[in-house]
């Protein structure tokens, strides 16, 4: 079958690297977006009408709805309608105009919260988020279980913490690299988290492979590196490769974790059996190559 993607949020970190690989195979698709020059590839899921959402799926009449859409930072009322309003909004439209689509919601790691020292979370481990981030990324993922439940091709990819060139400035690496080379001293929050980092580029090519796979995939899927590493390691390493003499001064908010800067969890560490199992992904980006090409893409941000 011949796929025609549809992807939300196309105009983000994620969202624009899935469009960019999609387009690289070959793959038909539509990026949308909330702000965009092209007014036709503009729309905001938390406040556009329902009628409209309808008519885009209408006339485009996906075969996959990726959602990699959502609010990282914000009140509680912005990460709601980012996180949870959105994708009640889209679940409803797809239930009334593209019922036959596949819908991959992009989760996060955040949705677990923390776990004991040393081990890693699978997909049936007891979600217990701390912060108001991963209650509203439960919330919306939550959605997309039901609908699954309820009979859709609907799938939830809980991403870790992705890095990157392009990290946005919502993200520690996209702060770090953002201050790199403009201060003599980089203050940051605690650094003694410990996060699984998985790059971009390796979490585009799992939406891919379950983008366009013809089995149906289970309710949910860990993507990460399947390795732990300190938060500290990496800013001094990103810090390394910059080549400057910039001192790193740590507070004492915890500063580890994308979306929530606030955020205690002390350890997260994916387990990625399942994917790897179904899909034969794996991450194929190390975490060093990873953090250089960080570095070496700045001036495209």
């Amino acid at each position: 079958m011949t796929e025609r993607v549809m992807v939300f949020g196309a105009g983000g970190f994620l969202g624009s690297r899935i469009c960019a690989l999609l387009d690289e195979r070959g793959i038909e698709h539509r990026g949308m977006s909330r702000s965009t020059g092209d007014p036709h590839r503009q729309f905001d899921l938390a406040e556009g009408h329902c009628y409209a959402l309808d008519a885009l799926l209408s006339l485009y009449k996906p075969t996959v709805i990726v959602n990699a859409a959502g609010a990282t930072q914000g009140d509680a009322v912005e990460l709601t309608r980012g996180n949870v309003v959105a994708v009640e909004a889209l679940l409803a439209a797809m239930h009334r105009t593209a019922n036959n689509a596949r819908f991959l919601h992009i989760g996060s790691a955040a949705e677990y919260g923390g776990a004991p020292r040393g081990t890693s979370q699978d997909e049936q481990f007891e979600p217990g988020p701390g912060a108001a981030y991963g209650l509203t990324k439960l919330a919306g993922s939550e959605l997309v279980l039901r609908a699954q439940r309820n009979g859709a091709d609907a799938v939830v990819l809980r991403s870790f913490n992705i890095s990157g060139p392009g990290s946005p400035a919502s993200t520690l690496l996209g702060r770090v690299v953002r201050q790199l080379g403009t201060t003599d001293t980089l203050e940051t929050g605690s650094l003694e988290a410990w996060r699984d980092y998985v790059d971009v580029r390796d979490v585009a090519e799992a939406v891919f492979a379950v983008a366009t796979t013809e089995e149906k995939p289970p309710p949910v899927l860990n993507v990460g590196s399947g390795q732990a590493t300190l938060a500290r390691e990496v800013v001094h390493r990103l810090v390394e490769l910059s080549g400057t003499d910039t001192k790193v001064v740590e507070g004492q908010v915890h500063d580890g974790h994308a979306g929530s800067p606030a955020d205690t969890v002390p350890w997260q560490q994916a387990d990625t059996t399942l994917i790897e199992k179904q899909f034969g992904w794996s991450c194929q980006v190390s975490l060093d190559q990873s953090l250089t090409d960080t570095w070496a893409g700045r001036e495209q941000d």
